[in-house]
């Protein structure tokens, strides 16, 4: 049996949102033209890389079940114009392409000029899909169409800018991941007759939308500090801190949103002068070394998400469910 049709099949046994047309438009677009690595990932309802930078940087195409829900939650319809941000590799833009029809179109807009080349490749024959790198999220692209019936976020954002919802048109919507960049509510914002109005369709776990922002690195006081904030939140629900730790974070957080937003990152060198001045993020995070490093274990615990592939063939044995007993919606 083809992978696809069979890996469908296994989908829709999970209870996974399939409709007919969403059936058509991944058994008609080959997902393998999006990717030179080896797709067997996908068939077992994985994300599958699409590019690597040489610093590190790794974007993926959504493991099947993800697109499925997505493609489902969009609601698309033969005439819809639709923005995509973050590209997915080609794919998510030749599936709503597809769907949409020759009387609709399909706008990516995309941080990276490497991401850029790729999907320049391999949408080339796409006629109502249009290509444009961005600078950032902050201001609307030059380009950018005045009205959209559809907007689909394919990456973490804390927030959506304002210029984004208001180019949604009536009876429209955005579908995006929003919170911290270890786990996000997924949230259709909706444009109705009264104003915008937010629904929560789950907890997912997405990348960032520019592939450089996964590329390691020394993390900003900012990241740090939404890791950190995250993880108070959740020891609160779980009550696993006691309130004198609880204090510790909250403070730590403080300070760490303090520092300037243009800080440069410290520099490690294997020569340390002790009467050297330490760096302001250094000198924080120093300051609270005693009872921090005895939480690494636990915060580990909490981000140890595992992946959902609902799909995966039933003698995957790498096949796994959710940490912690999460039914969370993993990308």
């Amino acid at each position: 049996m083809d992978p696809m049709q069979a890996l469908l099949m296994r989908l829709g046994e999970a209870g996974i949102p399939l409709d007919s047309t969403i059936i058509e438009a991944m058994m008609e677009v080959d997902v393998r033209s999006f990717s030179d690595f080896d797709p067997t990932p996908f068939f077992h309802d994985r994300p599958l890389v699409f590019l690597e930078t040489p610093s590190g940087g790794v974007k993926t195409i959504s493991a099947p079940h993800m697109v499925s829900t997505l493609m489902t939650y969009l609601e698309l319809k033969k005439g819809h114009d639709v923005v995509l941000i973050g590209a997915k590799g080609g794919y998510f833009a030749a599936l709503i392409a597809y769907l949409v029809g020759s009387e609709g179109s399909v706008s990516v807009y995309d941080p990276s000029g490497e991401v850029i080349l790729h999907l320049e490749e391999r949408l080339h024959d796409i006629e109502n899909c249009k290509l444009s790198q961005i600078s950032s999220l902050d201001k609307a692209p030059k380009d950018f169409p005045e009205l959209v019936n559809r907007v689909l976020v394919t990456g973490s954002i804390r927030e959506l800018p304002d210029w984004l919802e208001d180019s949604v048109a009536d009876g429209g919507f955005i579908i995006a991941p929003l919170g911290g960049e270890v786990n996000q509510t997924l949230i259709k914002r909706e444009r109705l007759e009264d104003g915008l109005h937010d629904t929560a369709l789950g907890s997912v776990v997405f990348g960032p939308v520019d592939i450089k922002d996964s590329e390691a690195g020394i993390p900003s006081p900012d990241t740090l500090a939404d890791v950190l904030e995250e993880a108070a939140a959740f020891a609160r629900v779980h009550e696993a801190m006691d309130a004198k730790l609880l204090q510790q974070m909250d403070d730590l957080i403080t300070e760490l949103r303090c520092l300037p937003d243009d800080l440069p990152p410290p520099e490690f060198n294997m020569e340390f002068d002790d009467d050297e001045e330490k760096h302001p993020l250094i000198e924080i995070l120093s300051s609270a070394e005693e009872w921090l490093g005895g939480l690494w274990p636990l915060l580990a615990e909490m981000f140890n998400i595992r992946m959902q592939n609902p799909g995966a063939p039933s003698d995957d044995s790498s096949s796994m469910g959710f940490s912690g007993g999460h039914e969370d919606l993993i990308p």
